[in-house]
């Protein structure tokens, strides 16, 4: 999910659901003790992985054997292998271990015939003891995950067709048909989908590069054409998994790439440069990241990088995951129910059907991060006149927008980046659209601009490359864009 540099202002930020009437939410996370790791392998078993002193305690599946890795964070280098018998058992790695630096302890293992690694956990040694690391993002996403439900109703909508998540296409249905075929259990279905994306497509360093932001994302244009950036992987993992009735969702946030990103202060940046998705199996959510274990990178039609098979991001608890993920939206799919302010004389309600209520007058600003709806509805007799900067900034799940007839101004970035919008309504009357105001809506197929439009900003329709925007005559909106609309309409 790359975008301009001067676009990547993203408001996110985790908020306190308030209490609904006859809504009861369910979530699986609670804050970890950080004493202890609660480990799922790739075919369910449970693997618990506790400290005392100098030595890490496993214990697991009898049946089964480990290697245990020991590598340097900073360098990958491996400083010890270790192989161990299943059930209860121990290692020392204290006196392997340099004061305060930190290490990956990797458990390899054998699962649906072929070796499965488990990566991302991260220890350190204090004296002569050894921690979990726990990073600085952590609590940050552990409120940001509250909103992943998992009563019936809101599972049942993490198995529903989305924008780009196109899991009732019979195109897509045959393709997850087929690449589950044979397997024994849901397990084994998400674990072959997984490995058929980050093992089998390759990761788009020219479409990553690129200056225009409107590649096409959707799940079945994922899976045809073999290759995508982050987001794309993201759908198309979640589709498959919903087409064989696995709940299943797409996230977004901050992903680092570097020992130095990880291990720095706490970030409190809100720009959203990565995403990934989540499954449910087992009773309960766990992180998937198929761009960061992917193993073929693209660099044009003769130049394709080829690495080993990897999946150290498969299955992850919060606790290692967020070693290097800061969690903005951790699930897109269903409305989060709140309510409050949205300027000085304006409120809202979001119901759990995702529809937002707007009422009050003057200026509408939504609070940073409140963007858990798929449906905007304006009072009757609210008088809106302004729509603040990025007001509705990546809120992805809106598809219409019909502004009130009193709105006069659409700020800078209004509604930047938001990915399924369709169609827009703007009233004769409003009189200035601001900098890239709809910029990135790659779904946005209709705009009438009125004759009462004074100003029209920078890049403000650039990147709606399915967009058939009608225009007055002698008005010129669209000097130095990337990706010009579709069609313009000169009347």
């Amino acid at each position: 999910m790359l975008r301009r540099a001067v676009a990547t202002v993203l408001l996110c930020a985790a908020f306190t659901l308030n209490a609904f009437p006859g809504f009861e939410r369910k979530s699986d996370f609670v804050p970890a003790s950080f004493e202890e790791y609660e480990l799922t392998l790739a075919d369910g078993v449970t693997l618990n992985m506790s400290l005392a002193g100098g030595r890490v305690i496993f214990d697991s599946d009898e049946n089964r054997e480990y290697n245990i890795i020991l590598s340097k964070c900073k360098t990958s280098k491996v400083v010890r292998k270790f192989q161990c018998a299943g059930g209860v058992f121990d290692i020392e790695l204290e006196s392997f271990m340099n004061e305060g630096e930190l290490y990956y302890i990797e458990i390899a293992y054998d699962a649906f015939g072929r070796t499965v690694t488990n990566g991302n956990n991260i220890v350190f040694k204090s004296g002569k003891n050894i921690h979990f690391w726990k990073s600085a993002n952590y609590e940050y996403n552990l409120e940001t995950c509250s909103e992943m439900w998992t009563d019936e109703q809101s599972l049942k909508e993490c198995l529903e067709p989305q924008n780009d998540i196109e899991c009732d296409d019979p195109v897509l249905i045959g393709y997850s048909d087929r690449i589950c075929e044979g397997a024994k259990d849901d397990w084994e279905k998400v674990f072959r989908i997984y490995s058929y994306i980050a093992n089998g497509m390759a990761y788009d360093n020219v479409e990553a590069e690129g200056t225009s932001g409107c590649y096409q994302d959707s799940a079945v244009d994922v899976i045809r054409d073999g290759k995508s950036i982050c987001e794309g992987f993201g759908n198309a993992f979640t589709a498959l998994c919903r087409a064989q009735g696995i709940p299943a969702c797409v996230e977004f946030g901050m992903g680092y790439s570097s020992y130095d990103e990880m291990t720095g202060k706490k970030n409190e940046d809100n720009i959203a440069d990565h995403a990934w998705a989540a499954v449910f199996l087992g009773g309960k959510w766990h992180f998937v990241d198929p761009t960061y274990d992917m193993s073929r990178y693209y660099n044009g039609p003769d130049n394709v990088e080829t690495y080993g098979e990897s999946t150290l991001y498969y299955l992850l608890p919060l606790e290692s995951f967020s070693n290097d993920h800061k969690i903005f939206d951790a699930d897109t799919r269903h409305g989060i129910p709140s309510s409050g302010s949205c300027g000085d004389h304006a409120n809202y309600e979001i119901t759990r059907d995702g529809v937002c209520y707007i009422s009050g007058y003057g200026t509408l600003k939504m609070p940073e991060g409140v963007n858990g709806f798929s449906k905007i509805v304006f009072d009757d007799d609210c008088i809106i006149d302004r729509i603040a900067d990025y007001c509705f900034y990546d809120c992805d799940l809106v598809t219409v927008v019909i502004l009130p007839d009193t709105v006069e101004k659409i700020g800078e970035f209004a509604f930047n980046t938001c990915e399924d919008l369709e169609y827009v309504y703007i009233p004769e009357g409003c009189e200035e659209i601001g900098n890239q105001a709809f910029c990135y809506c790659d779904e946005l197929s209709y705009v009438r601009v009125p004759d009462s439009i004074r100003v029209v900003g920078s890049w403000a329709f650039d990147d709606c490359p399915r967009l058939y925007i009608s225009i007055p005559e002698g008005r010129v909106f669209f000097d130095k864009y990337d990706t010009m609309p579709l069609y313009i309409e000169k009347r």
